[in-house]
């Protein structure tokens, strides 16, 4: 174990400002130049302002300011020009007074004389007393002249950066000298930096608020906290860690701090310090396997200190009503602490504005108020003592009951009740309401909430002895799955099979054992098929039509996973029937969308589509979002262009697929459903990649494997890996690709699933024939499949694609040839009586092979369909390399200007792929190995290149347009041409033909264009 005390808890690099940076940066240019500009950066405390000021300081030293900089400090209010005395003595100070009083005698003289403590600084100006030579108003007038005059004279040499924080504790003296600099800096090179607090606005900082923003003095840049992500890359640089922090430990930072930077650190100082937080084995997590952040025994010193210093200053009565409301949590109602602390409503408003004034509280609404930040409750809650609390609770519990008493409302109360029968110790209503309330979370998708309230009522039933019932832990158990905390859903579905046996329960033992299932699944498919059988018994012999259904519905998902799609086709079908006998639309969309999932690892994508499309109709009808993720995600999958597509392809729109992964993605969120979101990240991901927007597809790849590692689901590990193979394979880096396939590989293998065995080998043996490893994809694809074995689903069509391009890069194009054919004629997807879809990948190999065998006719033929699918598809990773190979056909043909044509699409292409790249050194790379596969273009003649800047016109005929466009007729241009009318109307009819115009008049409307002419 290994605590990190040697090392500051302090994030070295600034997170998430880049946009208010840059706001900051494009002011230095333009003070440069000698236009005055001001910024006003603003935030709650510990938002992250100074940081922010240091980095702008940073950028404007290195273009030459020079830095003045002061500081208000609490208690400055009484204290006139404190700031800006504070900036002259930091100035003076650091810059040789003896020198500054040579060059600048009468300002430091009349500084001196009108600011005392200067004096000390410059002895030889001896201050006299003010109230011999000046009134008041002269006084401010001189002061303000004077350092108006120090500031310009500064200015003039260099620019300046001035730089005041924390206003929010100024006088209002200095505020009005700030004024009157900035209105006569306007014109100066002077860039003025000011940070306040935006929860502590005084009248004095509001009215010069107001002056600012109606001058158009200054501008504002508001600092809102982190977001939760965020927070996770500044613990990542704070902890130097490459791998992923544990979502829990993440979530529960983010959730105390919310998103405050300096609340992190110094929550992060207190949590390694009393060993809260732990680096056990090469990872950062809690002390203990549960923590509950509301029982967190420490607030950090930084935060209680400034808490206690408000808590100091409030009555006696204002104190109580605080404590109370702390115990009630984050929210309170009104009326709850009004019925608990016996007050009248006139005296509990007073305390309330008390609260609000000591900037403790806020009001959300006129019946609830909230503690300003998690971290205000927290430091409040921690002063009190165990037995205070559980008394407050249990007072706060008996009010509850009696304001909701009434059936309906108690249900919307069910975990505040059960949050404050817990805590108050009173056992036996805790365990009712925390197993009622438990139910209730996992019924909205709140796995997180759910498990709490579940754990929470197993513990009270530990507490008054009593074997908790099955269903506790079957519902914890489903709670922990949401979460992807598979190891503790099991060890709970097991408990549930245990108290089922011991009931006994038939139900409950079908329920364990269907829930033990896809457990099974996701670390063992060969293990998961004896439990799904084993649910089809049970339920058998329970004679309850439903579970049989529901039994065959996994069982078939089990066995297309497997490799038997037709076995797993033919129970979904029974499944349906059943679900329909019953009239059970739940049922019946659960197996559309298994339908369709099946139908597509066949290959009939278009059936699937159109299933998993009825599954979504169904699932938003009930409301059933978890279901609804899943068949969102998959009908993007489906409905996108495959990266090595060998069926027929629904040719639903880019916006539409990217639009349902998208939706996923977001209910995953909704719902905090850990493996929703990976699934949906994933989905995402492979969506944008098959429209060839790499950097997005990348970055959502990224997410996706970053969640499936910490929920260590192994299923979507392998589907992440092969997402991030095929990117790479198509960004052209085979090193990357192999790695990545190879590690998804492994994992599929323990898994058993033969279907991502299949898939990923496929893909495997294509990165190893781009790095010219024929050896490798050779074995690859024999240990997966023989190469006379008929495919019989997308996966293992997938492996015969790969076995083509294999014998193609192996000198073999006739029986490549061969391959493709059968593959097109096999092509699972055609709608009977409906034109042949044409299928780019197919085709493509097709019309290579061909090229190979000098059939270029024929070749040509094959391509120029591919390039048709591929643009259908908008499959444009694909389409640069049929553009490529299309033009090697159209070039041995000696078909010169389509070549080039093919090739300029090619080249076209690969810009805009390598656009979308956000890594330098990948999209470079990209960019270099794909214009470096184009065939070399031999260089084009001198009239060649002409007639290709003009549109294919000879030079004879752009001399004939350019005296079309100065009103020239035919008769006309012969005679200063030298030749016969006739031959001067067939150029112009040349010319119309090869613009394809209609008039003359737009000749000369091109040759203009053109610049051969003037307008």
């Amino acid at each position: 174990m290994t605590i990190l005390l040697d090392k500051p808890l302090t994030c070295p690099v600034l997170i998430a400002r880049t946009r208010e940076l840059a706001t900051l940066d494009s002011l230095i240019p333009i003070v440069k130049s000698g236009q005055g500009r001001a910024a006003l950066i603003c935030g709650e405390a510990g938002i992250g302002k100074s940081r922010l000021v240091a980095e702008a300081k940073h950028a404007a030293l290195a273009q030459g300011f020079l830095l003045l900089q002061g500081e208000c400090f609490q208690g400055d209010a009484s204290y006139s020009y404190a700031s800006l005395l504070d900036l002259l003595r930091a100035f003076f100070a650091s810059h040789l007074p003896d020198l500054l009083a040579v060059e600048q005698e009468s300002v430091a003289r009349e500084l001196v004389r009108l600011l005392p403590d200067l004096a000390l600084l410059f002895p030889q100006f001896v201050p006299l007393p003010l109230s011999q030579t000046l009134d008041p108003e002269q006084h401010k007038r001189r002061l303000f002249t004077a350092l108006t005059q120090f500031l310009t004279s500064q200015a003039a040499r260099q620019p300046v950066l001035l730089v005041i924080e924390d206003l929010h504790w100024c006088d209002e003296s200095s505020f009005e000298l700030l004024l009157h600099l900035g209105r006569q800096c306007r014109s100066r090179p002077v860039l003025f930096l000011f940070t306040y607090r935006s929860e502590e606005i005084s009248p004095h900082l509001h009215h010069w608020l107001a002056q600012l923003d109606r001058e158009h003095l200054a501008r504002e840049v508001e600092l809102l906290p982190l977001s939760q992500t965020d927070v996770a890359a500044m613990l990542q640089e704070i902890f130097t860690t490459l791998q992923p922090l544990p979502s829990q430990l993440v979530d529960s930072i983010y959730t105390l701090t919310e998103g405050n930077p300096f609340f992190v650190e110094e929550l992060l100082k207190s949590l390694v310090a009393t060993g809260e937080l732990q680096y056990v084995d090469g990872t950062w997590g809690w002390r203990s396997d549960q923590r509950d952040l509301a029982d967190l025994p420490f607030v950090p010193r930084s935060v209680q200190d400034a808490v206690q210093q408000r808590v100091d200053r409030l009555s006696a009565a204002a104190k109580q009503a605080l404590t109370v409301a702390a115990v009630v949590g984050r929210r309170f109602d009104f009326a709850l602490l009004q019925q608990v602390l016996h007050c009248d409503e006139a005296k509990l408003l007073q305390l309330m504005k008390e609260l609000i004034a000591a900037q403790l509280i806020v009001e959300e609404s006129a019946d609830q108020l909230t503690f300003r930040h998690a971290l205000i409750h927290q430091a409040i809650a921690s002063t009190l003592l165990a037995r205070e609390r559980r008394a407050l609770h249990r007072a706060i519990a008996e009010t509850l009951e009696f304001l909701y008493a009434s059936p309906s409302l108690r249900e919307a109360h069910l975990a505040d009740l059960a949050a404050h029968c817990y805590a108050a110790g009173s056992w036996p209503k805790a365990l009712e309401y925390e197993q009622r309330a438990g139910e209730r979370a996992l019924a909205l998708y709140a796995p997180s909430a759910a498990i709490e309230h579940l754990t929470h009522a197993l513990d009270a039933a530990d507490h008054i002895q009593i074997t908790p019932p099955g269903k506790l832990y079957l519902a914890r158990g489903q709670a922990y799955q949401a979460r992807g905390d598979f190891d503790r859903a099991r060890a709970d579905y097991e408990q549930a099979l245990d108290a089922a046996h011991a009931a006994p329960d038939g139900a409950m033992e079908w329920e364990s054992v269907m829930a033990l299932g896809p457990q099974k699944a996701e670390r063992d498919y060969a293990q998961a098929g004896a439990w799904f059988r084993r649910a089809i018994d049970l339920a058998t012999r329970l004679a309850i039509p439903t579970l049989q259904a529901r039994s065959l519905n996994r069982l078939g998902n089990w066995l297309s996973n497997t490799g038997h799609s037709e076995d797993g086709l033919q129970a979904h079908r029974e499944a349906l029937e059943l679900f329909e006998e019953q009239h059970d639309t739940q049922g019946m969309a659960e197996t559309f969308d298994l339908l369709g999932t099946t139908y597509g690892m066949r290959g009939d994508r278009v059936k699937a589509v159109e299933l998993l499309g009825q599954a979504i109709a169904l699932f938003r009808n009930q409301g059933d979002t978890q279901n609804l993720i899943s068949s969102l995600g998959m009908r993007a999958l489906q409905s996108m262009p495959g990266a090595s597509e060998t069926t027929v392809c629904p040719l639903r729109r880019r916006d539409a697929c990217v639009q349902d992964a998208s939706e996923a993605l977001r209910l995953a969120r909704q719902i905090d459903s850990l493996s929703g979101q990976v699934f949906a990240e994933n989905a995402l991901a492979h969506t944008l990649l098959a429209y060839g927007e790499f950097g997005s597809a990348l970055a959502h790849a990224h997410a996706a494997q970053r969640i499936a590692t910490v929920i260590e689901h192994q299923q979507w590990r392998v589907a992440i890996f092969y997402c991030l193979g095929q990117a790479y394979l198509l960004l052209l880096a085979p090193a990357p690709a192999i790695s990545a396939l190879e590690a998804g590989l492994a994992l599929a293998q323990e898994l058993g699933s033969t279907f991502w065995i299949a898939t990923l080998a496929a893909t495997l043996a294509r990165a190893s024939v781009l790095n010219r490893d024929l050896a490798a994809a050779q074995a690859t694809l024999r240990v997966v499949m023989p190469p006379e074995q008929h495919p019989r689903n997308i996966a293992e069509r997938t492996i015969v694609l790969a076995q083509g391009e294999l014998l193609l890069a192996q000198g073999e194009p006739d029986k490549a040839l061969q391959i493709a054919e059968h593959l097109l004629t096999s092509a699972p997807g055609s709608a009977p009586g409906q034109p042949t879809q044409p299928i780019p990948h197919l085709l493509k190999l097709k019309g290579e092979a061909l090229l190979a065998l000098a059939r270029a006719d024929a070749a040509v033929a094959a391509l120029a369909e591919a390039r048709q699918g591929a643009q259908e598809r908008n499959a444009r990773s694909l389409l640069w390399t049929i553009h490529r190979s299309l033009g090697q056909a159209y070039r041995l043909l000696r078909r010169g200007e389509e070549a080039r044509q093919e090739r300029a699409a090619a080249r076209q292409l690969i810009e805009e792929l390598a656009a979308t790249i956000d890594e330098a050194s990948l999209r470079d790379h990209f960019e270099r190995a794909a214009l470096a596969s184009l065939p070399k273009e031999r260089p084009l003649r001198p009239g060649e290149a002409a007639k290709r800047a003009f549109d294919g016109l000879t030079a004879r005929e752009c001399e004939v347009a350019t005296l079309i466009a100065q009103g020239k007729t035919s008769r006309e241009i012969a005679e200063l041409l030298v030749i016969s009318e006739r031959t001067a109307e067939a150029h112009v009819g040349n010319i119309l033909t090869k613009l394809d115009f209609t008039a003359r008049t737009q000749i000369a409307a091109w040759a203009v264009e053109k610049g051969l002419a003037r307008s």
